[in-house]
């Protein structure tokens, strides 16, 4: 419509000036009157162009705040159907001191991790299919750009994990050991979707130090393309109830890991989401 607008403007521009001309060489009119007229047409024109460029702006703008409401509306639409998705897999399952799993709970489809401390228990090192998988491929992908990362413990059986927990209370106290250690049925190990990590520089153990190696900061940043998130991180204590653990990932599929990488969630807070 502006185009059309503006054609016939110049048209009409191009006939006035045409016909002064005219007039002029008949001496019907001097130089310094047409000059005057044609900076009259100048003046209109641009008016003109102004009122164009101000009714264009505003048919611009309107479709583009609309597109950014559906933009936001088909991304919550998308997140929405990403959590139905991964909740059907059973990969959104919260296990923390408000929940609880049965004694008996064991995942069906436990499969044996590749890349593990050799010096630890060898029950531990089973995660479901889908999660050792997945593992084994941000093991090698560290590998390719020269980390060494191994499993140190996944899986844990109920029993396995009341060895520990009667184990902490006894040295560290019960007060203590709630801050840094899961009751038996209370541990996400039990799902076969956790694992705890470590590496040469820290000696294979499990430490805070992690989090400030060449390993640590490389998981820190690239874990959510496997789909796995750092479970526990710092400062958020009263929320998952347990110290950071830098160490300690937990396997949610590539796409809500991306979601709570990206928002710096937790686990808790990102379920809480409508």
């Amino acid at each position: 419509m502006a185009d059309v607008r503006r054609l016939i403007i110049l048209i009409l521009c191009a006939l006035l000036i045409f016909e002064s001309i005219i007039l002029l060489n008949a001496g019907f009119f001097d130089k310094d009157v047409l000059d005057r007229i044609n900076e009259g047409y100048k003046n209109y024109y641009n008016s003109q162009s102004d009122d164009e460029t101000i009714e264009e702006n505003i048919e611009t703008n309107e479709p583009v705040e609309e597109e950014e409401d559906n933009n936001i509306d088909h991304e919550d639409e998308r997140d929405k159907l990403d959590r139905l998705e991964a909740e059907e897999r059973g990969l959104l399952i919260l296990v923390n001191k408000q929940n609880h799993l049965d004694p008996d709970y064991k995942p069906d489809d436990l499969e044996p991790i590749r890349y593990f401390a050799s010096d630890r228990s060898s029950a531990t090192r089973y995660m479901r299919a889908e999660a050792a998988e997945q593992f084994h491929k941000l093991v090698e992908a560290a590998r390719e750009e020269g980390y060494e990362i191994v499993m140190t413990t996944a899986y844990r059986s109920y029993g396995f994990q009341k060895i520990l927990w009667d184990n902490y209370v006894a040295r560290e106290g019960e007060e203590a050991a709630n801050r840094f250690s899961a009751r038996p049925g209370q541990s996400e190990h039990q799902t076969g979707l956790a694992v705890d990590i470590s590496a040469p520089s820290v000696n294979y153990a499990l430490t805070e130090d992690f989090a400030n190696t060449d390993e640590g900061k490389w998981v820190a940043e690239n874990a959510h393309k496997f789909g796995f998130i750092i479970r526990f991180p710092k400062e958020k204590e009263h929320i998952t109830g347990y110290l950071y653990e830098p160490w300690h990932l937990r396997y949610v599929g590539e796409k809500v890991a991306t979601r709570i990488y990206e928002q710096g969630l937790t686990l808790e807070e990102y379920l809480e989401t409508p």
